[in-house]
Formats: C-alpha cells, sequence, structure tokens
C-alpha cells in the first residue's frame, strides 16, 4: 500500500508549486513589459525620426482606419477588429487600459499595417495623424480654395461643402454670419469669409469640420484687428467691408491698397459706378476663364446683367469676390487721408500699368 505525503509536506510542496508559477508568472510578465517597451520605444522612435507616422497611404499594405471624434476605446477596438487588424476587441480594451492609452486616441486617419501588434498599433493610434497642409492665399475663390483642397485628395463631398457654403444655417453661432446678408445673385455667402492661411486638416475631415476650423480663424481676425468697432465707427457693415476689400485685394499691390480703397470710397460717396475690372474678372474666372489685364467690351456686354459687373451696376457688388487678406481689410477700414495722401478726397480713377502698380487721377 503507497505510503500517503503528510500533511506539512503536501502543504509545502503546494507552497512550492505556487511559488514556481508565481516566479515563472512574474518572469513571463516583466519578460512581456521589457519587450512591451522595448517595441513601443522603437516605434516612438520612428515617429520622432520622420516628425510625422512611419506609414501613410503610399506604405504598401497600409490599411487606412478612421477614428471618429467621438469614438471610445470600445468603438475603436470594434473598428479594428472589421478591419480585421485585431482578433480580440476586449484584449485590445484591457491593453489600452493597463499601457495607459485609454482615452488617449487621437480622431483622424490613420495607417495600420496588418502584422502590427496591439501595442504597436495603440503607439500609432496615440499620435496624431499626418494632416492634409494647404495654404490659401488672398485672393482665392470659394471655388478656387475647394479645387485646392480637392487636388490635394481631401474626401469631402463638394456638393454638401457648396450647399454649407451658399447657406450657412449650421454656422450662425459666429458672430459675423448672422450679418451676412443674402441678396439677389449672391451665391456663396461664406465667400469672403474663408480666411486666407495655411491649415492642416485630416484627409477624411467632414464639410463641417473644415469650415469651422477655417471660421474659427476668420473669428478670431476678425475681432483681434477690432475690425467690427472701426466699420461701425465708418457707418460700414462688416459685410461691405468685406465685399470692397475683396475688391481692393486683386486690384492693386500692399502699397497701393489704402490709395485704391479711397478712390472706391470717393466713387461711392459720389454715387459713381465702381468700373472695377476685378469683379468683371470673378465672374470670368466663375466661368472658367482667364482674368485679364483690361477688361474688354464683349466681357461687358456678356455680364451686363449681372449684380456683380460694376460697369453696369452702381455700389457695391451682392458680396465679396474672394477672401481679401489683413491688408485690403485694413485698407478699406484705414484709407488713405489728405494727411498721408494730399488730395485725397478728389482722386477717382485709377488705372493699372502693367507693371505692378497704378496710375491715380
Amino acid at each position: 500500500m503507497p505510503r500517503r505525503l503528510s500533511k506539512p509536506v503536501f502543504v509545502l510542496l503546494v507552497i512550492v508549486v505556487i511559488m514556481a508559477g508565481a516566479l515563472i508568472g512574474f518572469n513571463f510578465g516583466y519578460r512581456y513589459v521589457r519587450n512591451q517597451d522595448e517595441r513601443l520605444e522603437s516605434l516612438k522612435r520612428q515617429f520622432d525620426e520622420h516628425g510625422s507616422a512611419p506609414y501613410n497611404k503610399d506604405t504598401p499594405g497600409a490599411v487606412e482606419v478612421y477614428v471618429r471624434q467621438q469614438f471610445d476605446t470600445e468603438d475603436i477596438a470594434e473598428m479594428l477588429k472589421d478591419e480585421g487588424l485585431i482578433e480580440n476587441t476586449l484584449a485590445f480594451e484591457i491593453l489600452s487600459k493597463f499601457n495607459g492609452f485609454d482615452g488617449q486616441y487621437r480622431y483622424g486617419t490613420h495607417y495600420l499595417l496588418p502584422d502590427m501588434s496591439y501595442d504597436e498599433i495603440m503607439v500609432v493610434l496615440t499620435n496624431e495623424p499626418d494632416p492634409v497642409t494647404i495654404t490659401f492665399i488672398e485672393g482665392m475663390t470659394y471655388n478656387q480654395m475647394k479645387k485646392k483642397m480637392l487636388d490635394a485628395g481631401m474626401r469631402f463631398n463638394p456638393d454638401l461643402l457648396d450647399a454649407m457654403v451658399r447657406r450657412p444655417y449650421l454656422f450662425t453661432d459666429y458672430s459675423f454670419v448672422p450679418q451676412i446678408e443674402s441678396k439677389p445673385g449672391r451665391e456663396w455667402l461664406l465667400q469672403g469669409y474663408l480666411w486666407p492661411d495655411t491649415y492642416q486638416f485630416d484627409i477624411n475631415a467632414t464639410e463641417q469640420q473644415i469650415l469651422r476650423m477655417i471660421l474659427n480663424n476668420t473669428e478670431r481676425h476678425l475681432r483681434l484687428g477690432g475690425y467690427y468697432e472701426r466699420a461701425e465707427r465708418l457707418g460700414m457693415t462688416l459685410d461691405e467691408v468685406m465685399t470692397l476689400a475683396s475688391i481692393v485685394q486683386v486690384e492693386g499691390n500692399l502699397v497701393e491698397m489704402p490709395k485704391i480703397a479711397k478712390v472706391f470710397q470717393n466713387r461711392i460717396d459720389r454715387e459713381m459706378m465702381l468700373q472695377s475690372c476685378a469683379t468683371v474678372n470673378y465672374l470670368r474666372t466663375e466661368d472658367g476663364l482667364k482674368p485679364v489685364l483690361w477688361v474688354q467690351n464683349d466681357d461687358l456686354r456678356k455680364y451686363s446683367n449681372n449684380a456683380y459687373n460694376t460697369y453696369s451696376h452702381s455700389g457695391l457688388p451682392p458680396g465679396p469676390i474672394n477672401s481679401p487678406g489683413t491688408v485690403a481689410i485694413e485698407a478699406v477700414l484705414w484709407p488713405a487721408t489728405a494727411r498721408t495722401w494730399p488730395g485725397a478726397d478728389e482722386y477717382l480713377y485709377f488705372v493699372a500699368t502693367g507693371k505692378g502698380t497704378s496710375d491715380f487721377s
């Protein structure tokens, strides 16, 4: 008959087994954490070396994932599983908490590789995704800005963006939007208020996200410049300021803009037509034609019934013809005076010399 282990010996064996298991578990956990740290540091170095994500849409085999702004870790895990990048959503959620990544994932478009570990995926998703950098220069029309974004590969719906720019009902929280006047012939109500600057968009940014990024910038510049207060002192609406500034923007060089603004204001005060080539060139541009230095009679006849043609319609056009910059706006708000330009109140004409300057009379 086999001898039974005494109780003390049995207890000792159990303790030894437990300690051995704990030691093995500790060793495994230690090696996992150490290896994990090495993997994470390696990937972080790649971000630092590139100055951006190490993978992009041109990386062979890269899978594009779009983390929406409202996504939490559970949503992200489900999305990754749907894309075939992870197998276990619960494991991803637990590891996210364990690694301190829960709540740290950045929304936007990321690129992942199919053979990435959970840890590597987490590092990529906690870094800012590569943006699409676009510069809108002063004097660009809305359609030109839209084309530039599409040419850069952005994936918004052009028709939906058009609808929002035509009727900006979603953006009345900006102080200047309710002041924009809807007039006959004015198609793009937000044109003129899309501030020219360099922007960084996500390639999958929504139409509203695109416009809000730009309009936030517009609101900031309008307030910091004191433009509202100055316009009120001049007896002008902000819409009138932006409309005239958009004409001044393309009528002359930066130095001459205060003089050009003064000439136009003199003509308005005398109820004369502005007769600005810039407004007719705007109509040509909208028709896909190139602007010309001097407007021809054919264009004047072609656009004779268009309210933007300031050769056949008095006063300002229905709205801005482009996005004016700071210099043009301030030229309208602080035009040349008799102190800086003798006889300023008497000038009614200017003509482009073809050399980047204008002659005034």
